[in-house]
């Protein structure tokens, strides 16, 4: 299950840590993406969270007061598989 939280700039460090120091999310996969890197026009960052609902669960818990309210989900972890098929598409040729 993957869940997309938006944090600003200033609150990344403090979030991926307290995520990384809770074994049942460190258990899963959490991946940062600055929202400019996306092309996606809001300011902070994106931290996406994949792991069981019970993880989601704590995580949604400790970002609570990090966490911005955004409606991109969907849009977050389409432009990410993008990126990585793009980026598999360069190494195949590399490699090709």
């Amino acid at each position: 299950m993957k869940e997309v939280f938006l944090v600003r700039s200033e609150d990344k460090l403090k979030a991926e840590d307290a995520l990384k120091k809770d074994d049942m999310i460190n258990r899963g996969s959490i991946m940062l993406r600055a929202a400019g890197s996306l092309d996606i026009k809001e300011e902070g960052y994106f931290i996406i969270v994949d792991c069981s609902a019970e993880g989601i669960a704590k995580a949604r818990e400790i970002l609570k007061d990090m966490m911005l309210k955004h409606d991109k989900k969907e849009i977050v972890l389409q432009k990410i598989e993008e990126q990585e098929n793009a980026a598999l598409q360069g190494f195949g040729s590399f490699m090709g």
